[in-house]
């Protein structure tokens, strides 16, 4: 057994970059092991701000032997009639090196052919490497490179070293430029002398005595727990999110803290702007409860005081800034921002941001029959909750990640309540796929309103999403009104909600165009659930506009395909359907013309299921729904064994087509079970 190391050096990589590219390496050379059947204990993905790579561990020296089959002639002209070879057969044997032994014979679509059978010793490891390690690297994809060499090889960073290295020997080969061999490079901070590799599992090690924790878990391991032992000195608790320590991981690469302190004063600011103006100048991380900040950084412990009184330096500076326009905003408070908000224009012919909250403020009123909500509240915060655009403090570059919440802090200054300051805050959220939601109902509904506004006005201004237009995050918006739809349980027809707010714009758009767009957005909002496109078909065919009921009838019939029942309860709706296709048929049905017994047996399945199946849709018991709808089966059944549907007679026909379509609405109040896609099509009654 032996090992190998892939590590490309360079100038300081993107963070946002870094991961995937040093996950998507190490996934390249675990498909390249894979397919080429070469063993291997374990992969490991390394990766700093200056370097990528992969150790794998425990690698065989060759593939497995390769088993390949070449095929022969016809068997009948392989063997004369006492089963002796024959010239044909010697000859193929002799062009392909093959011993009487290495022929088999296989029945094929064409007949018996003889074929032959051979193994074939596999490839070195290192003629394999060698060969595909740099189609491997040129095939990372980035979404902005650059080019710094008479090559022109394209990567987010000019490429220094390359370090390849099987068991004890180089692997040679060219890429960017760059030779690959067994010199790797420390941490800037630690030495500037390379370091010489003797074999991969003296890497890490080596690597550690130059400044440098290479493996990544590691890393997140060591800053996590020298950030908690400086915030417990301090007595605080460190505030970080996840993607914050992951930014980290991905700027250093021997971390080590450095606590400091701003002044006092800088404490009653709010904590979002605290933690903002922190974020903004590198890995800096505010201790709740105190003022103090922590400072993870990469260098060695003596450099300290001077990281130290530099970021203090800096911190002061623009923690004056945010003070001053903190508190100038207060003073201005949110009536004379409101008032500013006439003067700025929202979108080109849909008027100005004040124009947008006083639609709001009326489209908020459809939500008067939503359990919980307190309507004053939600039509003050309509009107107020674009203010804060005009603050100081949003307008500038650093902090507009802060707006609505913001808008909240100068609502509560303002004397507005509790309430009217929270839901202006929320009325972003969710910001993106998988950003947290509202916590509150108010802030929800706002949230909701705001978003189905930007929609609307976005495709009545021309701004309408496609394949690769959508500047201003329709599909977004879109997505986020019904995931707060249904994180709330509103049960509000959506595409009435998109009516009465075309009727306040006093615009109309293309029929069906709205609708279309949230029908796909739900869909993959559906989709995102773990939802079957069938099902979601299956639903949406039948939709009123209820998104929370559409997702509560999906989660009914997911749970009902895995059960025995769930064929038949489709093949019943789907004999219906096929026959009233594009059918002529009886406006009503008349009772004289029901003569034979399944007929009858129908019609009188059909009375007794109706009025229950409405009680349960109404209650929404969709689980009882289905299987109520499921004793109609041997009816339906029966019916069509029965009874001749398309009989000569026009009026029984026509008579019995209604009957049959009546089925059909009734499967239709649930969904259309037709779309259910079933494996292998010709299913077994």
């Amino acid at each position: 057994m032996i090992d190998f190391l892939l590590e490309i050096g360079f100038e300081e990589f993107p963070p946002d970059f870094l991961r995937p590219a040093a996950e998507d390496l190490t996934r390249g050379i675990e498909d390249l092991l894979k397919q080429k059947k070469i063993f291997y204990r374990s992969i490991r993905t390394i990766y700093t701000p200056r370097r990528m790579g992969t150790l794998v561990l425990g690698l065989s020296r060759r593939q497995k032997p390769q088993i390949v089959e070449i095929p022969g002639p016809p068997k009948r002209f392989a063997y004369d009639a006492k089963g002796k070879a024959t010239e044909k057969l010697a000859g193929f044997m002799k062009a392909n090196d093959l011993k009487s032994s290495e022929i088999i014979s296989r029945r094929t679509k064409k007949g018996d052919y003889v074929y032959g059978r051979k193994e074939i010793a596999g490839a070195s490891t290192e003629s394999i490497l060698r060969n595909n390690v740099p189609s491997i690297i040129s095939n990372l994809e980035f979404s902005r490179t650059m080019v710094w060499n008479d090559g022109r090889t394209r990567f987010p960073r000019p490429i220094r070293w390359i370090v390849a290295l099987l068991d004890r020997k180089p692997l040679r080969f060219e890429y960017g430029g760059v030779q690959a061999n067994r010199y790797s490079w420390p941490n800037q901070h630690f030495s500037f002398k390379p370091i010489r590799l003797e074999k991969p599992r003296e890497y890490m090690n080596f690597l550690r005595h130059g400044g440098v924790i290479v493996d990544p878990n590691e890393r997140k391991k060591v800053i996590l727990t020298r950030i908690k032992q400086a915030a417990e000195k301090v007595k605080g608790k460190a505030l970080h999110s996840s993607g914050m320590i992951e930014e980290i991981n991905c700027t250093t690469e021997y971390p080590e803290v450095v606590t400091g302190e701003f002044d006092v004063q800088y404490v009653n600011l709010p904590e979002e702007v605290l933690m903002t103006v922190l974020r903004a100048h590198g890995n800096v991380i505010w201790v709740r409860g105190t003022n103090s900040y922590i400072y993870v950084f990469s260098a060695k412990k003596k450099a300290l005081q001077n990281v130290k009184i530099g970021y203090e330096r800096v911190m002061a500076s623009r923690l004056y800034d945010a003070l001053f326009f903190y508190e100038n905003d207060t003073k201005t408070g949110l009536q004379s921002m409101l008032k500013q908000t006439k003067d700025m224009m929202w979108l080109e012919g849909l008027g100005t941001l004040y124009d947008k909250t006083v639609r709001l403020q009326r489209f908020v009123e459809e939500y008067r029959s939503v359990a919980g909500v307190d309507m004053d509240t939600l039509k003050r915060a309509a009107l107020l909750c674009k203010a804060d655009l005009l603050s100081e403090m949003v307008r500038e570059k650093e902090f507009t990640s802060l707006q609505g919440i913001m808008g909240g802090y100068y609502a509560q200054a303002d004397g507005e309540s509790e309430e009217v300051a929270k839901a202006i805050s929320e009325h972003y959220l969710p910001k993106f796929v998988g950003d947290k939601l509202p916590k509150t109902l108010n802030g929800a509904l706002l949230s909701a309103a705001d978003k189905l506004d930007n929609v609307v006005g976005a495709f009545l201004s021309g701004n309408r999403p496609s394949s690769s237009f959508d500047p201003l995050a329709v599909r977004r918006s879109g997505y986020a009104v019904i995931q707060l739809i249904d994180a709330y349980s509103i049960h509000l027809p959506l595409l009435s909600m998109v009516d009465r707010m075309l009727r306040i714009y006093s615009r109309n758009i293309e029929d069906g165009v709205l609708g279309e767009f949230f029908v796909e957005r739900l869909t993959r909002y559906l989709q995102d659930r773990g939802f079957r496109y069938d099902e979601i078909k299956a639903v949406l065919a039948t939709w009123n506009g209820d998104v929370a009921d559409t997702k509560k009838r999906c989660e009914a019939l997911k749970s009902f395909r895995d059960s025995s029942e769930f064929i038949k309860l489709v093949i019943g709706q789907k004999r219906v359907r096929n026959i009233v296709k594009n059918a002529k048929m009886a406006s009503a049905i008349d009772g004289e013309l029901i003569k034979e017994r399944a007929e009858k047996v129908l019609m009188q399945m059909r009375e007794k299921v109706k009025p229950n199946l409405e009680t349960m849709i109404e209650q929404k018991k969709y689980p009882d729904v289905l299987k109520l709808l499921l004793e109609m089966r041997p009816a339906i059944d029966k019916f069509f064994d029965d009874v001749l549907v398309m009989c000569e007679d026009k009026k029984l026909r026509e008579n019995r087509l209604a009957l049959v379509s009546s089925i059909n609405e009734l499967f239709l109040k649930f969904a259309d079970f037709s779309q259910i896609v079933i494996e292998g099509e010709k299913i077994q009654r």
